[in-house]
């Protein structure tokens, strides 16, 4: 009986309360409960440990370099050698023969020279042996060639090169100097008045100089011809040692 009376004692004391100021001090715990919940809601991962201000450092991943020595320096990598490509052995020309080298050299001079009029030799170079002169009727040295050939026909350089003097010379007739270069020097005498080239002109092989004429005095009696001579470095020669084969 008396718990039971307790009980209804207890009740009517609590609706007493909740009657009076009670209501309200419920209604303050209840918004205290309801705060304190949106707060713990509400708070940071770093707030949950108390006086710690750090912040998070996410550290880099760690790469296995391997150490090298300030004194070392790394070793270079090996260069790529490139793929071998197939390569063809040279070709090794032909030795000439000094006998082909000859045959060679005496063909590009044939080439090189040309005569200078259609004709046969009349009288030969002989500058070591003495000649019989006709017109003079003694002996004496020839420091050339005398080529027959009728009046009129056309004389040629043998080879290129250029005027350097064109006169009349009182032995020999009308003359036409031709420096051809290498320090040969040939003189065209006997020709006609009129030369048909001036001092400082070039000519080619064959290129015509003149006409074969009778001006040349002191070989009167040998009728018309050219009178060809050489010099080579300023020492008399042969024409024929660079004309091709003359009649």
């Amino acid at each position: 009986m008396d718990s039971k009376e307790n009980k209804n004692s207890f009740s009517a004391r609590l609706e007493q309360f909740i009657s009076g100021r009670g209501y309200y001090v419920v209604l303050a715990v209840c918004a205290v409960v309801i705060a304190v919940s949106v707060w713990s809601l509400l708070r940071t991962p770093e707030q949950d440990k108390a006086g710690s201000t750090a912040s998070t450092v996410i550290a880099p991943v760690p790469v296995d370099v391997p150490a090298v020595s300030p004194s070392e320096d790394p070793a270079p990598a090996e260069p790529t050698e490139p793929s071998a490509q197939p390569t063809q052995a040279p070709v090794q020309p032909e030795e000439e023969t000094s006998v082909g080298l000859v045959d060679a050299v005496e063909t590009a001079s044939q080439e090189a020279f040309v005569i200078p009029v259609n004709g046969t030799v009349q009288r030969p170079y002989s500058i070591t042996a003495l000649a019989f002169d006709e017109t003079m009727q003694d002996w004496r040295t020839h420091d050339g060639v005398d080529i027959e050939a009728p009046a009129g026909e056309k004389v040629s350089a043998i080879t290129s090169g250029t005027v350097t003097n064109v006169f009349f010379d009182d032995r020999y007739g009308t003359t036409v100097t031709i420096d051809h270069g290498n320090g040969l020097e040939c003189s065209y005498a006997g020709l006609q008045e009129v030369p048909t080239v001036y001092v400082g002109d070039t000519v080619a092989p064959g290129d015509t100089i003149g006409a074969v004429g009778k001006t040349c005095k002191s070989e009167t009696a040998q009728g018309a011809h050219l009178h060809l001579s050489a010099k080579l470095n300023g020492e008399s020669v042969s024409p024929l040692d660079y004309l091709p084969a003359l009649g």
